[in-house]
This record gives structure tokens, sequence and C-alpha cells, in this order.
């Protein structure tokens, strides 16, 4: 159990927790200095660094992790004590002792390095533990930070951050979708797995009323890319919406993308994905004469972005688009929607880092 360091009254000091959905683990605390400036410090799990490459009989490990802090305001000042504990399986601490004072960003590891034991064999470790091969962020449940702080204006304390959210039970990569003499051919690909039972492919005419076409079984927990495929041989005299879902051992489910196959050609990419700074590259192609749009939405189904895409080439009824967008959005996940007049034509998930 962890206790807090000193009681803080209420009257002197606010305290604003934000929590921020990325496909990747992330903290922020944004703390108000009673003399008016605010400090802000944010933390991001990336990596599990262990002390050997040779995990027979168990292992330590610290955590690497982004951080970036700015202390803005009136009378801003450096702090007295600033340090991060990033809590991981059983709670195990792993301490950040060297966050700098007067802000900034950059990265660092944690110093405690806390122990992963073996179940009693060479190599053995039970679940949630796992070999120090296939240690990830994820796999330890590095999903909770406190941060200690103290400085002027803000007497000693410690508190927590929020509880991380949890990235995906497995990191995605693609899900794409094209017609051959055959049906509609679906294809989707996964960097790692972790707990996934199953994915689920439904279908829809008008992207609004699904119904299940099928269900394709996961590989469970596996530190490896995969690549899955589905051939629909019953839907091709349509145009026709598929939504990827995927469902991990306990029931939870998780929607990964929409791709759309119309009985005209069509062609979407969008990359990089997962994005950086929020810039992407589309390309973009059919068959219609209407003009196509980009439209982003936040979880919240908001639309935080919109733009035309402009034509770039045109051959015989096909029309091509090509377009680098900076979509000035901070990390999350997105679904990025395309539009050909007042059609939905493509609806794909986008997690900016």
């Amino acid at each position: 159990m962890r206790k807090s360091l000193r009681l803080v009254q209420l009257t002197l000091l606010t305290v604003v927790f934000t929590v921020f959905l990325a496909d990747r683990s992330n903290a922020q605390c944004s703390i108000v200095s009673t003399n008016g400036y605010v400090v802000n410090v944010s933390i991001v799990p990336k990596t599990i660094v262990v002390s050997t490459n040779n995990c027979q009989w168990g292992y330590n490990y610290n955590v690497g992790f982004d951080y970036n802090i700015s202390i803005t305001g009136p009378n801003a000042a450096a702090q007295y004590t600033l340090q991060a504990l990033i809590y991981c399986v059983n709670n195990q601490v792993n301490g950040a002792y060297a966050l700098p004072l007067n802000g900034g960003s950059g990265s660092a590891v944690t110093t405690t390095n806390p122990a992963i034991p073996h179940n009693g064999t060479a190599y053995g470790y039970s679940a949630p533990y796992v070999p120090c091969t296939n240690a990830t962020v994820s796999t330890l449940q590095c999903n909770a930070i406190d941060l200690i702080i103290q400085g002027p204006g803000i007497p000693y304390q410690q508190i927590h951050c929020n509880n991380i959210v949890s990235p995906l039970p497995v990191d995605f990569l693609y899900f794409e979708g094209e017609k051959n003499e055959k049906g509609n051919l679906l294809n989707w690909a996964v960097e790692a797995e972790y707990r996934n039972d199953y994915f689920t492919l439904e279908t829809s005419t008008d992207g609004v009323t699904w119904k299940e076409l099928t269900k394709v079984k996961g590989a469970g927990t596996v530190q490896e890319a995969k690549t899955y495929s589905f051939l629909d041989t019953k839907n091709t005299s349509v145009s026709t919406y598929y939504k990827l879902s995927q469902t991990d051992f306990d029931g939870t489910r998780n929607e990964l993308a929409v791709k759309y196959i119309p009985l005209n050609d069509f062609e979407f990419r969008m990359f990089p994905n997962p994005a950086a700074e929020s810039k992407v590259h589309i390309d973009f192609s059919n068959t219609s004469e209407d003009a196509a749009s980009v439209i982003v939405r936040n979880e919240l189904g908001q639309v935080v972005f919109g733009a035309n895409l402009e034509a770039i080439a045109k051959s015989g009824k096909t029309t091509y688009y090509s377009s680098d967008l900076d979509l000035g959005q901070p990390a999350g996940v997105y679904f990025v929607e395309i539009h050909s007049g007042d059609q939905l034509v493509e609806r794909s998930k986008l997690v900016i880092r």
C-alpha cells in the first residue's frame, strides 16, 4: 500500500488531474502553486530495461520513460523536490529521482530495480510475469504514477497522478480489404498480443447497423508480429463496411478499425500510424466524381479536424489524392474518416503518440 507523505490543505493548493488516451501508457499532473504558477508534469513509460540478458532464475528491471515538465505563470520558480514513482506489477515501485527541478523534457530510466521472480523452474514465469526477453510496459502492468513535489507555494507531498490508461491488448498495425475473383479478402496485422482471445468481423451496408460475420481466434500472448485474413464470399454484390474488433480473455472488447469495400474500385492508405507530432500522409483514390474530404474525430465523436483533399492525378474514371496533413492534435486515439461527397467511404483508427 502506498502512503501519503503529508496531508495537504485543499485551501492552499489546487491539483488538477488529466488522463490522456493513447496507445501507450501516459499520465499527467498539473499542480497550482499558491504563488500563482503552475507545474505540469507528463510521464510516459516506454520500455522495460532488464539487468541481464540471461533471465533463467528471475530478473531485475527498471522502466525507461519520457518526461515533459513545464513551470509557467506568475512567480514561476524551480522546485525543491520533483520525483516520480512508476508502479508496475504487484505494486512494485520504480523510482525516478532525477527529474529536472526547473522544467524541461527528455528521457530517463528509473533506479529502484525491483525483482521479477521465477516460478521454481528454469526460465519459468507465471502470469502476469513474463521472461525478460518479452517484458514490456504492458505485460509488467506499469499503469500508475505518483509524483513527489515541493517548491515555493507547494508544500512537500506525494500525489497520485492517475491510473494510466492501459494500451490495447494488441499492438494494432493495419486493417485492409480488397476484392478478388473469389470474394472480399480482409487482412489485418498486429505487432504483439497480450491476453487476446479472438477478433470479430462485422458487416454493415450503411455503417450504422452491424451484423456479426465471423470470429477469428487470436494468439493469446505473443511478442511477435502476426497477420490474419478472412475471405468474405457472402457480401460481394453490395458495397460493404467491415468492422474489426478484438476481445481479450476477460471479455473486454475493443474496436480497432473500419474498412469500406465499394462495388467500384477504391484505395486508401494512411501512414505513419502510430503518428508522431500529429503529422500523417494520406493516399486515396476512387472512381467517384464527387469531391473528397477528410474528417478527424476524437474518442467522444467530436470533429477536431477537417479538410478537403486535392486531386493530384486522374486516369480514366479513377481520381488520385495524396496529402500531407498536420492534424494539430495532442497524443491520443482518433478516427479518420474519408468522405466522397456525402458518403463515408473509409473510417480508420489513428494513434498519435
